[in-house]
């Protein structure tokens, strides 16, 4: 026969009265704990008269910076003209020396080319004066007692011989003059010569040298630093 038990409540009918217990997660937090909401301040007010100073401070600033970066592009605007400028003058000088240069060569070479067909006639009819001038110049410093020879182109010997003893006194010459013609010098030309040494007009040889002048002078710089470099390394190999 089974034994009976006393039946053992769990319920603690002495407990003070109060809330069931619950366990710790459900329990109350500390009054430390809790977190206090603050309500938001209420929104800013401004008058009517501050909201036009705003007004006003806001346009006079965006106004300050307008003008400092319209100035500021103005600058730069008239930087970059000036620069434009100053490279197009450059070309209008570089051109107008260019031309200046070519015009000026043009000149030149017309007037030589002129000199070139003037001169046979010049020689013609001033040949006997550029003679008796070589004789006169050279006479006046030579000793008087010295032997000089003319020598003439045959077509100006006569015209020579017949003004020679004029053209030796008025150099005070009191030496003795001899004219001669040679066909190997051209008229106009002369040849003077004495015991050591002598004198000579020759037109050749002058236009010569007057056509190496305006070469050289006709020549532009670059292509004549060209040509000297050149001449500087042939003579090096």
């Amino acid at each position: 026969m089974a034994k009976l038990q006393k039946y053992l409540f769990d319920l603690d009918f002495d407990a003070p009265e109060g809330p069931p217990h619950l366990g710790d997660e459900f329990a109350a937090p500390p009054e430390e704990a809790m977190i206090e909401i603050e309500e938001a301040p209420p929104p800013p007010t401004f008058s009517e008269e501050e909201l036009l100073l705003a007004r006003d401070q806001a346009y006079l600033a965006g106004r300050q910076e307008a003008l400092r970066e319209a100035e500021a592009a103005t600058e730069r605007l008239a930087a970059s003209a000036l620069a434009a400028l100053s490279e197009r003058l450059t070309e209008l000088v570089a051109g107008q020396q260019a031309a200046h240069e070519a015009g000026l060569r043009d000149a030149i070479a017309v007037a030589l080319a002129v000199a070139r067909k003037l001169l046979p006639e010049f020689a013609r009819r001033h040949g006997l004066d550029e003679i008796e001038g070589v004789m006169a110049e050279c006479l006046s410093h030579l000793d008087r007692d010295l032997r000089i020879t003319v020598r003439v182109n045959p077509l100006q010997v006569d015209a020579v011989k017949a003004h020679a003893a004029q053209v030796a006194a008025g150099a005070a010459f009191e030496g003795k003059l001899h004219c001669t013609a040679d066909p190997r010098v051209a008229p106009g030309d002369c040849r003077i010569e004495w015991g050591d040494g002598g004198a000579e007009r020759d037109q050749a040889r002058i236009w010569a040298e007057i056509e190496a002048v305006v070469e050289r002078a006709l020549t532009p710089p670059a292509a004549e630093a060209g040509e000297a470099e050149r001449d500087d390394t042939a003579v090096s190999g």
